[in-house]
């Protein structure tokens, strides 16, 4: 089923052997926004993500407010920030550390293809090939998995496109 369908923001992590890995799903429904969630402004609509493990363990919170271009706020399941991420354009975020430093660019640690077509469970699904640098450290990794993981978010596509939102990682 396409996001355009259903306004709500959710995606399906996979590793490189189809094992799930993840789901990210929105911790509230878009309540007021969902109008907005069927346009071309749905990237400027709030956020507030859950990362949850195969097992049903929360990873962590990613929560973008509303507007063109807001910092996109990563936490931990107890609410200690992370670092936050911010877009310059459609392809390049900046990652920064819980004081605001900068650490570095996305694309300077991790790889992603977004796109491609796949089948899963019988469905059609677009299929979003992530790697990071395994030498990255914390707080890096995390950052640029919550990158990864809400692409369409933290870019500021939102809901308002026709993909399934399947991300693979490689092992």
């Amino acid at each position: 089923m396409s996001l355009l369908a259903r306004p709500h923001y959710r995606v399906e992590v996979f590793d490189e052997r189809d094992a799930p890995v993840a789901v990210v799903r929105e911790r509230t429904g878009p309540g007021l926004q969902r109008p907005l969630r069927h346009t071309g402004f749905s990237g400027w609509t709030a956020f507030d993500l859950d990362v949850v493990g195969p097992h049903g363990q929360s990873i962590m919170h990613i929560s973008k407010g509303f507007g063109r271009r807001p910092h996109v706020r990563v936490t931990t399941p107890q609410g200690q920030l992370i670092g936050t991420i911010k877009t310059h354009g459609a392809w390049q975020q900046s990652l920064h550390d819980a004081n605001g430093q900068q650490l570095c660019f996305f694309g300077d640690v991790a790889r992603i293809q977004t796109g491609a077509r796949a089948k899963r469970n019988g469905s059609r699904v677009r299929r979003d090939v992530v790697q990071i640098n395994p030498a990255v450290t914390e707080p890096v990794r995390s950052l640029a998995t919550a990158c990864a993981v809400a692409f369409d978010v933290v870019r500021g596509t939102g809901t308002s496109h026709t993909s399934s939102g399947g991300v693979d990682w490689p092992v």
